[in-house]
């Protein structure tokens, strides 16, 4: 088993493939568009991917301040290997990348109100459960999932709305 960071660029043409399996067992469908990502953490076996972080770069707006943050989406491990600590270290792998080299002041993630307890085991801290994310029509109040931050550089997460300034990962 292998753990590696890798480019949407990078990624061979049977990663993508397995990748898109992934998401396929992973997310339902719904109306949301997405961002597309900067950068996975894969856990891969050859050429299958088991388990997937996305990490975004985003400059963004919290109560009208800029904050710099470092998304993270797109966590799923495929349903025959979770409970194996997968998700566990690419997640980590993605933090520490956060930190060093990206020095976003914040983590941001969204996720189901039943994995809130999971992410704050790792220090992620819910901040909200609403904030504004572009769409195709336009600026809209995304209110579908809890919000959670990772302190990374900075400690003081500002009072106030989340404005993504993009679409949401």
């Amino acid at each position: 088993m292998q753990i590696e960071l890798k480019s949407n660029q990078q990624l061979s043409e049977p990663q993508r493939t397995s990748l898109e399996r992934l998401y396929a067992e992973a997310f339902p469908p719904d109306a949301i568009k997405w961002a597309r990502t900067d950068l996975h953490v894969l856990v891969r076996e050859d050429q299958e991917i088991l388990s997937n972080v996305e990490i975004f770069d985003r400059h963004a707006l919290v109560g009208g301040r800029p904050v710099h943050l470092g998304g993270i989406g797109g966590v799923a491990t495929l349903k025959a290997w979770r409970r194996r600590g997968l998700a566990e270290a690419a997640l980590k792998v993605a933090q520490a990348y956060l930190r060093d080299p990206l020095a976003v002041d914040f983590g941001l993630l969204v996720c189901g109100e039943t994995m809130v307890h999971y992410y704050e085991k790792f220090g992620w801290k819910l901040v909200a459960k609403q904030m504004w994310i572009e769409q195709p029509q336009g600026r809209v109040l995304y209110h579908d999932a809890p919000t959670m931050i990772l302190p990374v550089c900075r400690s003081d997460w500002p009072e106030g709305e989340i404005d993504l300034c993009g679409l949401p990962w």
